[in-house]
């Protein structure tokens, strides 16, 4: 492999309903045959830069057909500033003919070695109803010694792919380390 460069594999030899495996949730009766992924990432290209894709597929029962996804995505960081993409498309989550599309991206800034800041974004794409579910969030986080305090506000547009069901949300949270 070059430098830099990584691939992880996975293979889960017919799981059937009856135990948890890899690939596989005990009580299922969906997946029939097998389960595998590839991962390759590198971070040798660009000082900062790492990509990475995968792909994955799951033998369902024949009135379902199989189950694959794929994904792609890189960030790259430089000083205190992260940026990131990713973009996946899921096929046939569980009916014929029935994928969704992802696409996220987000950017983080470290203002201090106490202060960062951050803002992502998801879009989601289900063609069962059309309707793209959409969820941004902005956190702040401060530490002090062992004490952090955070902040998230957070909304939501198209909730579970239905329209008109938008929320929003906001989190503070204070944690001490002892």
């Amino acid at each position: 492999m070059p430098d830099g460069m990584n691939v992880y594999a996975s293979f889960a030899p017919r799981p059937d309903a009856t135990k948890n495996a890899n690939k596989k949730t005990g009580g299922s009766s969906t997946v029939e045959g097998n389960g595998w992924d590839i991962v390759l990432t590198h971070s040798g290209l660009l000082d900062g830069l790492n990509i990475f894709a995968g792909i994955s597929q799951i033998d369902q029962n024949p009135t379902l057909g199989d189950r694959d996804g794929e994904v792609f995505g890189a960030t790259y960081a430089i000083g205190g500033a992260t940026v990131g993409y990713q973009t996946s498309k899921d096929d046939n989550v569980g009916a014929a003919g029935t994928y969704y599309e992802n696409d996220a991206y987000g950017v983080s800034y470290s203002v201090n070695d106490d202060l960062s800041l951050s803002y992502g974004v998801h879009e989601s794409k289900g063609t069962s109803s059309g309707v793209t579910a959409k969820a941004e969030s902005f956190q702040i986080a401060y530490s002090v010694g062992g004490a952090s305090i955070k902040f998230a506000e957070s909304q939501v547009d198209g909730q579970n792919y239905v329209a008109a069901t938008n929320r929003e949300g906001r989190t503070v949270a204070l944690t001490i380390a002892f």
